[in-house]
Order: C-alpha cells, then structure tokens, then sequence
C-alpha cells in the first residue's frame, strides 16, 4: 500500500522553474461570469456549487511518498488548518479529513501517520475519534506529545491527545459551544509555551444566542487541555458588531513566537483581517488588510452596485523573528446581483496576494478594485502568484475547462512557512497549462519564495512536475509550520478534478502525498541578472501532430541546443543530437510519424537551460 517515490531531474522533471513575465487569457474568455450558490449543510461543511459544465530542471533528488488515502476529499470550505509538524527530533506527524468508505462516510474522522525520524507509518485505516467527526487540526501537546481537535458536527469540537507522540492511547474530550448553543465547529489550534503546554483553540459557534447565526470563538488552556480557562470567548473585533458571518473554515492561525500569536481572516462576503496578541491570548489587536465595501453581508438585501475583486476564500499566515505577520491569499471576481446565495464569479479571475504588518491594506480610488490583480495590484510587490505560461506563447491558455471550489481562483489554497533566516516559502495550487484530462486542466502544486523577508521574489516551482502527477489534480498544499534544510509539503492527489463529496463526480479514492524539499532549490539557486537573457521555447506545431511537428527556439547568444521526446514509460523515442547554434530563431523538427499515437514529454536543452512540453500524437 504504502509508495516511496525518488525522482531525478534528469529525466522527472522533478523542479521546473519560471521566471517569464505574467500571461493573461484573452479577454473574450475571462469577462464571462458563472454561477455559484453559497450553501451550508447539515453535515458541519459547505457547499459552494457551480455550474462549470522558462522551465529549469532541478538537479536535485528529492523525495515524496504517499501516506494515506481517503474517499472524503474535501479538506477545507476555505482555509486549511495546521495539519502537520516537524518536532526537533527530526520526526513528524500529520493529520487530514479520512474515510475509507465512498459513500455515507459513517468512518469518517481523523487519520494519523507519524514519521519516527526513518520512515513513515503503515496507512491508517481507522479514525483518531470514537464517533463520527472531520476538519482536524494538529499540534505539538506537552514535552512529547501531540492533540488533534476535530467537530462532530453535531454539538462541539472534539479533542484527542496523548502523551507520547506517535504512540499510546488517545483520551478524548468534548469541548462544548455556549449553553443552548453548543454546536462549534472547524476549529483551529496551535500550542504555545516552552513545553507546549498551551493550548490555543479556533472555532465556529453555530446558532449563536445573539443573532441566530454564527460567531468566532476562542478557547484557552493552560494546563493541556485538561481545563479550560477561556471559554467561547467573542473575540473583540470578530463579532456581530463587526461582522454578520465570518463563515466556515475562514481563519486560520499562524506558528506562534513565544507568547506572540496571530491568526488570519478571510472571506469573500467580509474584510481581512489579521488578530495579534502579545500576552498569549490575554488581549487582542485588530488590523484591517483589506476592507470589504459591504461590512454586514447580508445574501437577502446586499447587492454589489459593481464586480467585486475580493480574497478567494483561501489564505496563510507565519510570523517571521520580530513576530511581524506575513499573509497570502488567493483573489476572485465577483458579484452579487439579487437577493438569495446564487452569486456570479468570474471563474477566469487569477492571482495570490501578499502583504506584511508593515504595508498599508489593500485601497484604490474605487473600493471594489482594491485587490483588481490585473489593474490595481503590483506584479512581485503585493501580487506574487498567478497560472503560469507554460507553453511560453504570451497568452493564458487551457485546453481544457478550469475546475472551481470553495477557494474560487485559479491559483488558491495557498500555505506559507518562514524560516529562522526570515526566508518565506509558499506553495499554493494553479490551475496549469498543457496538463489536462478530457475535461478540465488540472491543479498543480506550485512555490515560490523570498530570502530578503518579502521585498523580491524568486522563480515559480512547479513541485508536480514530475511524470507520476502531470495527470493528477494536486491540490490542498499544507507546509510543516517549523523547517530544517528542507521544506515538508502535504497535499492531495485525486485523478479527476472537482469534489466527489459535492457530487462533482464519481467516487475516487484519495491520495495524501509528503514531499520533502531542499530549500535550496527554491532560494538563491534561480537569481537571474535580466529576464530578457532566457531563450524562448515555443510549444510544438502542430499539436496534437500525426507526422511531423516543429519546435522553435528563439536563441539570445550561441548555444549548444538539443531535443529529446520521450513517451509516459520514460523512454527516449526520439533525438536531435547536441549541435552549436548562433543566437536567433531556429526550428527543430519531430517526426512524430515513428511515434505511436499517445501523450509525449519533449525536452530542449540550451545549455544548462532546459524546457520540457507535452506533445499529442494521433
């Protein structure tokens, strides 16, 4: 059951690199509007249905390895919770949504895999808790052991822990709402202290006795979890004063530093915002990033006078050595232009946005375009992800449609660490060019990241690249909060696009998949002097071919250019040998009539400068 998998650059494709200036789609495709309709179920979910009927291989091995499966393959409504953690000892533990049933999900709850240092465990085929549950988070508990807090989804949060992390019983508890009110759900959790010893807890009030709706609330232990000191504490600022609905699954707490914590908000229908306190829960500080134009969201009487840019639903946060808050979130184009949840979004909308304590938020002269990616926003300043142009042809590109979830861009779910050098990484899923199935183009998981604390950033990663999960849908990217030499990524792999849970499609079993990452793959190894110093590689034409097709490579200075194709096996089927070329345009020639009708990866090689495309014979 379990897989290891070693990729090597030479041929996987393990890390490609981009540093070309960002493609937009052509006009006529992104101005068309779609329909979604925001929905909450029963079951402690949401539903958010639609109608959507210059590369650089690394030369470093790295590995990945699937841990576990799942047929349940929603994680998250918005923003994913602490899910993993690297403790000092070198080991790790994660944890993710489980059911090993592909309907009903009556199994449904926590699983858990624990790293001891070697090796991962075997796959778990049961839950953490005693009954029914889901939307776990994970945190380091005591000297050397750990908890996990879930909902029931019927009436509170539910709380494992033991004392020795990877081992031993569970003992569970019920973390109950207010009296009358008890139902508190998605919660969040992060452990402060020397001894982690702290326990910090996120969660949703439902049917809260102030309005009726849905309130953030707050819960403290200093003892471990074995009393509760704070209790469904409204946070100033996050309330019904302030807020209608902050919504499912929309905040989500940053690493701590000491007894700094902080955590973010975001939401299409309100501001984000982030909530610091300094006293290890005591108080709490509000700062606005971006301000919402209709504070008191309300789906039967608001009505967006103009499109609205607004976050995605999907954001990080880390705090970096002088406790400043670093976020990212993913953007979206939407309108609200009648009474009830159907709602327009703009499924063509693109971009991840960044900011730190020491911006101002997100304005512009109009409201409604303060997050406009395209028009308001600055490319590698305060916009620092997007799809990548990976045929290299200028244009924003996909064969196929392009699936939407609950985090409705097409580059969304984003996660982010911050090393103890203040070097920022993040990885977050994109909708990518060439890579698609007979219906939409799949997610890949994509990084990127800053050694100057944000300032400037490096090349785009596509972490996925590599031929076992071109024809994967990756999405759902969690990174281990602390960090060694390397970066720790989980993630989803699901061979269809789209949520079988929201009956996008037929049941499919679920991959999780942890990959570990040299930092220095991502850091210092892609700094270029001018962008205008790459080659050019066109995508081949045509294609798909039947004969023959041509590759053209635009040369700045002499070079030594080759061309290799091979099939999904990992053969090589076709050549043009090495051979010196002046600088300007040269065409390379494929016979594609030797080749059997198929899907193809081809390489061009300039010098240590390589480009790799997928190819269809017919």
């Amino acid at each position: 059951m379990k897989r290891l998998l070693l990729f090597v650059a030479c041929f996987s494709m393990a890390l490609a690199g981009y540093t070309q200036t960002r493609a937009l789609f052509n006009k006529s495709v992104s101005e068309k509007p779609r329909q979604a309709e925001y929905i909450k179920p029963s079951d402690g979910s949401e539903i958010l249905m639609s109608d959507i009927g210059v590369p650089i291989k690394s030369s470093t091995i790295f590995t990945e390895e699937e841990i576990g499966e799942t047929y349940y393959d929603k994680q998250s409504n918005r923003t994913t919770a602490n899910r993993t953690f690297l403790f000092e000892d070198g080991t790790m533990a994660a944890t993710w949504i489980f059911s090993l049933e592909s309907s009903g999900f009556s199994d449904r709850g926590s699983a858990y895999n624990y790293f001891d240092g070697i090796s991962w465990g075997t796959w778990p085929d049961v839950r953490v808790e005693s009954q029914k549950s889901g939307w776990p988070a994970y945190a380091p508990l005591g000297e050397n052991g750990e908890i996990i807090v879930s909902h029931n989804a019927v009436d509170a949060l539910i709380i494992n822990r033991r004392t020795g992390k990877g081992t031993g019983d569970w003992t569970e508890t019920l973390l109950q709402g207010p009296v009358n009110f008890e139902k508190v759900t998605w919660p969040r959790v992060v452990t402060t202290g020397t001894d982690y010893n702290t326990v910090h807890i996120l969660g949703m009030i439902r049917d809260y006795p102030a309005t009726g709706d849905m309130t953030l609330a707050y819960y403290r232990s200093e003892d471990g979890g074995d009393s509760w000191e704070i209790s469904n504490q409204e946070i100033d600022g996050t309330g019904h004063d302030f807020y209608t609905d902050l919504g499912a699954d929309s905040y989500v707490f940053a690493e701590p530093k000491d007894d700094l914590l902080a955590f973010v908000v975001v939401n299409i229908w309100c501001d984000a915002f982030l909530m610091k306190s300094d006293d290890n829960g005591d108080s709490w500080d509000k700062t606005i990033i971006w301000e919402h134009p209709y504070p008191f969201w309300d789906w039967n009487t608001t009505i967006t006078t103009d499109t609205l840019w607004a976050p995605d639903n999907s954001a990080a946060i880390a705090l970096d050595s002088q406790g400043r808050a670093h976020v990212i979130f993913g953007l979206c184009r939407v309108a609200h232009t009648e009474a009830g949840t159907t709602y327009s979004y703009w499924a063509f909308s693109d971009g991840i946005a960044y900011w730190n304590e020491d911006r101002p938020m997100f304005e512009a002269d109009e409201p409604h375009d303060a997050l406009d990616p395209i028009d308001v926003l600055t490319e590698d300043y305060n916009l620092v992800g997007w799809s990548q142009d990976v045929d290299n042809n200028g244009v924003l590109e996909f064969e196929k449609d392009i699936f939407s979830y609950g985090q409705k861009g097409i580059s969304t779910m984003p996660a982010m660490v911050i090393d103890e050098m203040d070097r920022i990484f993040f990885a977050y899923a994109s909708t990518t060019e060439t890579f698609f199935d007979d219906n939409y183009n799949f997610k890949h998981i994509w990084m990127r990241a800053s050694d100057d604390g944000g300032e400037t950033w490096g090349d785009f990663i596509d972490i996925t690249s590599n031929l076992i999960h071109l024809f994967d849908e990756c999405i759902y990217p969690v990174l281990t909060p602390m960090s060694d030499d390397h970066l720790y990524l989980m993630y989803n792999i699901d061979a269809i696009p789209g949520l079988m849970v929201d009956e996008d499609h037929s049941a499919t079993q679920n991959k999780e998949v942890f990959t570990t990452i040299l930092k220095d793959e991502l850091v210092g190894k892609y700094k270029h002097p001018e962008k205008s110093t790459y080659p050019v590689v066109s995508q081949n034409f045509p294609n798909p071919c039947r004969d023959r097709s041509v590759v053209e490579v635009q040369l700045i200075e002499k070079s030594y250019l080759t061309l290799e194709v091979f099939s999904m096996t990992g053969a090589k089927v076709f050549e043009i040998p090495p051979f010196e070329a002046n600088a300007g345009s040269h065409k390379l020639q494929i016979d594609a009539g030797r080749l059997k009708p198929g899907i193809y990866m081809y390489t061009v090689s300039v010098g240590d400068f390589e480009v790799y495309h997928k190819m269809i014979v017919e």
